[in-house]
């Protein structure tokens, strides 16, 4: 990459170990098609759905149809060491090392869109374009969320946390059902929390 254009690279990190692997698929090759040529280097980093990160510089259609991970892929680490800003990529016995400026987890759901990424990105003291280590993993939980926002006045839906204990124990079970007649109007939606 030529550095001395003044064109940042920016590390595009999608797929991982989530149920939302495909989602992240989908949203990193519309991030990487439309990235701004002139200003930022797409440098793209891959998570398996085994967890396993590698270097990629293929074609994005084959991040999109879930072909990308091959031989040609090479093993690669974020170093966290905050002076150098580097992703390490390993092939065979041999180190290569591209300069990153900022990253961009286009990441879904679990060890991703948590705060996990992000951790580990600030621990490199690579700047994170999103959200940053507490508001993702707040964010991953619904009920904490709602907590949250409540606590500095703003209006939430109304719901019912529900926790496995209580929902696995028949008594709890059905007491539980009548606090939420009691207190929900129907229709009523069910999600998990994170």
């Amino acid at each position: 990459m030529d550095r001395e254009s003044g064109i940042k690279n920016v590390l595009v990190i999608f797929g991982g170990c989530s149920p939302e692997y495909g989602v992240s698929l989908q949203s990193a090759a519309a991030v990487i098609r439309n990235i701004d040529r002139d200003k930022y280097m797409p440098v793209l980093v891959g998570i398996t759905k085994a967890g396993d990160w590698y270097y990629y510089d293929g074609d994005v259609q084959n991040i999109e149809n879930d072909s990308w991970w091959n031989e040609s892929c090479r093993r690669a680490v974020i170093s966290p060491d905050r002076s150098r800003h580097e992703l390490v990529i390993i092939d065979n016995c041999t180190t290569s090392y591209i300069k990153i400026d900022a990253a961009l987890p286009v990441l879904h759901g679990k060890n991703g869109e948590d705060g996990s990424v992000q951790g580990c990105l600030s621990v490199a003291g690579i700047p994170v374009a999103g959200c940053g280590i507490l508001a993702s993993a707040l964010c991953m939980d619904k009920a904490m969320t709602k907590t949250v926002l409540r606590a500095a006045g703003i209006v939430t839906a109304k719901d019912v946390t529900v926790l496995r204990r209580e929902w696995n124990s028949p008594e709890a079970k059905r007491e539980l059902i009548a606090h939420i007649e009691r207190n929900l109007p129907y229709p009523v939606f069910v999600k998990p929390s994170r």
